[in-house]
């Protein structure tokens, strides 16, 4: 993605950005194969997706669901995300924990 002016994160190397002409970020996480592309400007987010499609083989999964086994959760009206990571945290409590304390 440097070839197209996006700036790996000093804090996470899976994150890379790249400030728009408007002003506005967008986001790409790359995973092994699991990308997420986080931006508000729906074209310009169909537009990178059509350029990695060209030089990757790929699927659009559509809007997030999970990803890295953290389930997300979208409130359009609230203007909410949120993040979980229960099932994760029940497989660890169920794995270490006998019987009904296991559960969340």
């Amino acid at each position: 993605m440097s070839d197209r002016d996006y700036t790996k994160s000093l804090y996470d190397s899976c994150v890379c950005f790249h400030k728009l002409p408007s002003g506005e970020y967008i986001y790409l996480l790359l995973y092994i194969d699991d990308k997420l592309i986080a931006l508000k400007n729906k074209s310009s987010i169909d537009k990178l997706k059509v350029h990695l499609s060209s030089e990757f083989e790929m699927k659009d999964l559509g809007e997030a669901k999970r990803i890295l086994s953290i389930k997300t959760e979208r409130d359009r009206v609230k203007r909410r995300v949120s993040l979980t990571q229960k099932a994760n945290l029940q497989k660890v409590l169920q794995k270490f924990l006998i019987g009904d304390e296991a559960k969340c």
